[in-house]
């Protein structure tokens, strides 16, 4: 796996501790689609993916592998609302998944990045994203 890889998700897999599979659809819900956030891969979640990589010229296959995570990943931070960082806020155990990234979010992401070796500048872009795919959820840092 190259730096860039993420972890493909795919119909049928659910999430043990609130990981990848609830990240993917509250992505998805950012980008419009009406899916629930139940941490379980099925028939609507994988629908919702197809439609997303028809939208956005990709192939359609219903896995979300590097090329759709790169598409649905958008660049957040403090100050951001929306089911972007819901999926972000769902990572961590002690914050309240409420969609609003304030101070609370802002320093378990800066505590996150600088426990990943990333820079801890409080920004969820591509490398922060992908390193939280390749987490599982986490634990106080």
């Amino acid at each position: 796996m190259s730096d860039s890889d993420f972890p493909n998700v795919k119909k049928g897999d659910q999430d043990q501790e609130g990981t990848n599979v609830r990240k993917v659809q509250y992505l998805l819900r950012e980008h419009g689609a009406t899916v629930a956030v139940d941490g379980i891969f099925g028939p609507k979640t994988d629908d919702a993916v197809r439609k997303f990589q028809q939208a956005n010229h990709l192939v359609v296959d219903g896995i979300v592998g590097t090329k759709t995570w790169t598409k649905l990943i958008l660049q957040i931070q403090k100050g951001a609302k929306g089911d972007a960082v819901r999926a972000v806020q769902s990572q961590f155990p002690f914050l309240n998944v409420d969609g609003d990234f304030g101070d609370l979010t802002s320093n378990a992401v800066r505590g996150f990045q600088t426990h990943s070796g990333l820079d801890d500048d409080g920004i969820v872009g591509p490398k922060t994203w992908r390193a939280l795919t390749l987490s599982p959820k986490l634990a106080d840092i």
